[in-house]
């Protein structure tokens, strides 16, 4: 059978790393690490991982939503 998400595999494991990337980036500037505007950038960074995230996983949710209606 074929694998349905087998090819957004590597787009689900950049957007892991791309949160993990945002994460990171919120704990530096909520530890003041970072200048004035780095909670902002941070936050966008997060807003942008998480459109991304929610993108694939809308893809993945119509690639099931063709299946079940093909098994009808």
């Amino acid at each position: 059978m074929f694998d349905v998400g087998d090819s957004l595999r590597s787009a689900f494991a950049r957007a892991r790393a791309g949160l993990g990337d945002a994460q990171e980036a919120v704990a530096r500037a909520n530890a003041g690490k970072e200048g004035g505007r780095s909670a902002d950038a941070a936050m966008a960074q997060t807003a942008a991982a998480a459109i991304f995230s929610e993108a694939l996983l809308s893809a993945e949710h119509a690639r099931f939503e063709e299946i079940k209606a093909v098994t009808k």
